[in-house]
């Protein structure tokens, strides 16, 4: 069992979260509250604590303050972070202090909180890994984070954005990311997926570092719910629009059909067709012609493969419709573009 203690300025906070979370399945024995920093950290001199639990903003000494006296006390022993709001540059502080994770209190009834507490025991368990995260690894972490800040689902999905922001900081306490190079291709594949939008707020460029990173996709995000509103179409038609959006770029190469989507999404053909091209200003079939004309783009710049070829393979059968569509859209004939690669 892994004693933890609760540190708390609110006594309604103390008694809700030992309610709340079913602390005895993960082997977690809530021995103690504290209501402030000072009252902490005179229980930690007594008794024998693996983890505490503590909010970041308190009267007197801050749960900041609390994690570094603990850190000073006992490197052991583990701190997650309360907060009552997203402040990601608390989070990101106390995350590099060495605080092992953060819950969010007013959003504890919309995440699973058998996950919270996996996360936490996982962290527990981990020990410390002397020496530097081999460059393999690195490049698998980088393309893992990739995958999934390149797909959009999360403009529309509270729960999945606050995972996302949450793994981002999580992982760049610990490890070098790349993150001009992630940005760099997540932004490509946001502009694809929604061609008509224009306001990506990169008046100042694109950001290079987490904190620029997460300030700038907060007010993306707003920019990107308020344009899709627009329409005003309901939060589940969006969704759903949003949700098949991933679905045709998660697989190009598939061609999957309108019919196909509208099922996936639970929604009639006819009120998919409609609705999909009045919440993003395109027409499905339009829409598909970008993501082919794309695809086959990267295909000339990546590949030998001949232009016939790429064109097939993106779904069109007629070549000299293929190179018109290819020019209007990129400026260029697929030939000019394979020519101007070969002469550089």
């Amino acid at each position: 069992m892994y004693n933890a203690l609760i540190v708390d300025d609110e006594s309604l906070v103390r008694k809700g979260l030992r309610m709340i979370f079913p602390w005895e399945k993960y082997k977690i024995n809530i021995i103690g509250e504290a209501a402030s920093g000072e009252s902490a950290l005179a229980f930690l001199r007594t008794q024998s604590v693996q983890l505490v639990i503590t909010d970041i903003t308190m009267p007197g000494m801050s749960g900041l303050e609390l994690l570094k006296h603990v850190q000073a006390f006992d490197s052991t022993i583990k701190v997650v972070m309360l907060t009552c709001h997203q402040d990601f540059d608390y989070i990101q502080e106390s995350l590099r202090l060495g605080a092992i994770d953060y819950i969010v209190k007013t959003q504890l009834e919309d995440h699973n909180l058998d996950e919270i507490l996996q996360r936490i025991v996982k962290h527990i368990e981990i020990k410390p890994i002397a020496g530097v995260v081999k460059t393999a690894n690195m490049t698998q972490l980088n393309q893992q984070i990739i995958e999934r800040w390149s797909q959009v689902i999360w403009v529309v999905d509270d729960r999945i954005y606050e995972e996302l922001i949450h793994d981002s900081v999580a992982i760049s306490t610990d490890h070098i990311v790349d993150w001009s190079s992630i940005v760099a291709s997540s932004f490509e594949s946001w502009q694809l997926s929604f061609p008509v939008f224009t306001d990506w707020k990169t008046d100042g460029g694109l950001p290079t570092r987490l904190d620029q990173l997460l300030i700038w996709v907060k007010e993306l995000r707003i920019e990107l719910q308020r344009w899709l509103r627009k329409s005003q179409y309901s939060e589940d038609v969006i969704y759903a629009i949003v949700k098949s959006i991933d679905m045709i770029h998660e697989n190009p190469a598939a061609h999957i059909s309108q019919t196909e989507l509208s099922k996936k999404v639970n929604i009639s053909k006819s009120y998919f067709s409609t609705s999909f091209k009045e919440i993003l200003g395109i027409s499905f079939t339009h829409y598909l012609q970008r993501v082919a004309i794309e695809r086959a783009k990267a295909m000339i710049e990546n590949t030998n493969h001949p232009i016939y070829w790429i064109a097939e393979q993106c779904g069109f059968s007629d070549q000299r419709y293929f190179s018109k569509l290819f020019k209007e859209q990129t400026g260029i004939l697929p030939s000019e573009l394979r020519q101007n690669l070969h002469n550089r």
